[in-house]
């Protein structure tokens, strides 16, 4: 990557001259784990208590803080490295430099047209930037950049470190394979074999998967992503981003225990506050007479609203709605947004075309945020209404669910779902295979779950049966048990309970339909 070799350069000059390195990440997954894979990659280079990390916080916002400049130089630091934030940061690190202290910015994030003037940027979304893989979560970065160092050095490669490299790629969202390169992918699969391993993995990671029930012998990036990710992610949404800092970091298991359920009780309290602010969302769509399908684009704007879980909402209701949303909390003087995109809309580019209007905005094509002044909140909604109008093509209105391939039953069995899993991790980018089966009838067909919602029995196809489980299709019992001759769209898994392959129903075509 480019200017990798000048913020190599840069580190190991500091630690001949046992200098004090400030480290800065971003107060998501992805900066809390990209912060922690630096503190622990440098930490054997320097000497104690020469490495300090501050993770940031929503009150000071994404990114590189007036107060944390002020720290950096009122402390003496020598170097400021930056994690998943930095690259629209000019102003913050002008002011560490016209004070002597060099910055080294690591980010995956679009940079401005103006780069900072920092030692070293390293970001493969530079427009100079040959490497292969634009697709690296802020964490991806950090990690490659301990491997340059240890290279350097002649160090083993820090595998140890992968654990922390695959939880924050998974939690960004990142696709684990796309333009032809897959790096995600061997990063996260390796980090997988090492954790069912227990080889050198996080502790706290450890003891957060053991609260949770995540086996760490079969974890999956869906394991990552809908179970510890949001209760690290907890932690800024509805306590202290310290707390999943520490987690990852920690070398004690009473310490990870403690912090651990720490964590869990943030999460119970930001799954309160984000049911009830899509509840209040709802509720203005309806009272408006808003239709976000025909503008093309939601734009909410709530008095005060938790600014901690604005993301959550606008993701929920970009799902939804299947267009690209903008939630904001509108205080007293500046609102400040979330955004989440759908399709091939390309947020950070709406943003950029109406700069202008804004105070700050930066992130990526997906997601992305702002602040903007009050004054101008009713001519950035007309004007960006007005741009998803002219980008209509790029918002889909209703994806088509896609199928892989045909199979029969009775080619499923374990040599299959092997060959299958080699495939493997799947998440964003590299998605699991769906496939149909054709004239299907099913047999033993209950109701399970807390709340029955989910079906499980039997698929049949001539004489050959496979157990069948259906999650959230229980409302189509009746469905599945009149059907004869139905296609059957599902995965193929492995059920850890009954040591038994068997196939995951997703949806039922009827064969006129098919």
């Amino acid at each position: 990557m480019h200017d990798m070799d000048v913020a190599v350069d840069r580190i190991l000059q500091a630690a001949s001259a046992k200098e004090r390195i400030f480290v800065h990440g971003d107060f998501d997954v992805d900066g809390l784990s990209g912060a922690a894979v630096l503190y622990l990659g440098l930490r054997p280079l320097f000497p104690a208590n020469s490495i300090k990390v501050e993770v940031g916080d929503r009150t000071h916002g994404h990114g590189l803080s007036r107060p944390f400049v002020l720290r950096a130089i009122e402390e003496a630091f020598d170097l400021v490295l930056t994690v998943d934030c930095g690259i629209s940061n000019a102003d913050e690190i002008k002011a560490l430099g016209d004070a002597g202290i060099d910055t080294i910015v690591t980010d995956h994030h679009v940079p401005p047209p103006d780069l900072p003037n920092a030692v070293a940027i390293v970001d493969p979304h530079r427009t100079d930037c040959a490497y292969p893989n634009q697709n690296l979560a802020g964490v991806g970065v950090a990690f490659k950049l301990i491997c340059g160092v240890y290279e350097r050095l002649g160090r083993p490669f820090p595998a140890h470190l992968l654990d922390l490299t695959a939880l924050g790629t998974i939690a960004d969202l990142v696709p684990l394979a796309g333009d032809g390169d897959s790096e995600n992918r061997a990063l996260v699969k390796e980090a997988f074999a090492r954790i069912g391993e227990d080889a050198g993995s996080s502790m706290g990671l450890r003891a957060l998967m053991a609260k949770l029930s995540v086996n760490p012998k079969k974890i999956s990036a869906t394991d990552i992503g809908f179970f510890l990710a949001p209760k690290l992610n907890a932690a800024n949404r509805a306590g202290d981003p310290k707390v999943a800092f520490l987690l990852l970091i920690t070398e004690q298991q009473d310490q990870a225990e403690y912090l651990a359920e720490i964590l869990l009780d943030y999460n119970r309290d930001r799954e309160i506050a984000q049911n009830d602010l899509i509840a209040q969302a709802e509720q203005m769509i309806r009272e408006e007479n808003l239709d976000p399908q025909s503008d093309g684009l939601l734009f909410l704007t709530g008095k005060y609203w938790n600014e901690g879980i604005l993301g959550l909402v606008a993701s929920n209701l970009a799902d939804r709605y299947r267009v690209p949303a903008m939630i904001l909390s509108k205080n007293d003087r500046i609102s400040r947004a979330s955004c989440r995109s759908v399709g091939g809309f390309d947020m950070n580019a709406c943003l950029r075309h109406h700069a202008d209007l804004l105070l700050q905005y930066g992130g990526h094509k997906m997601a992305a945020g702002f602040s903007v002044s009050n004054d101008l909140l009713g001519e950035l909604e007309e004007k960006v209404l007005a741009y998803a109008a002219t980008h209509r093509d790029s918002i889909p209105q209703a994806e088509p669910d896609r199928i892989d391939a045909e199979i029969r039953l009775d080619e499923v069995d374990l040599r299959f779902y092997t060959n299958l899993n080699s495939l493997a991790p799947f998440g964003n980018g590299n998605p699991a295979p769906r496939f149909l089966v054709r004239g299907c009838s099913f047999q033993a067909l209950t109701l399970v779950g807390n709340r029955r919602h989910h079906l499980k029995g039997r698929a049949v196809q001539e004489g050959t049966a496979v157990p069948l489980i259906a999650f959230r299709l229980g409302k189509h019992l009746s469905r599945f048990e009149e059907s004869q001759d139905a296609a059957l769209v599902c995965h193929v898994n492995f059920d850890d309970w009954r040591s038994n392959v068997q196939v995951q129903g997703i949806d039922l075509v009827q064969a006129e339909a098919q």
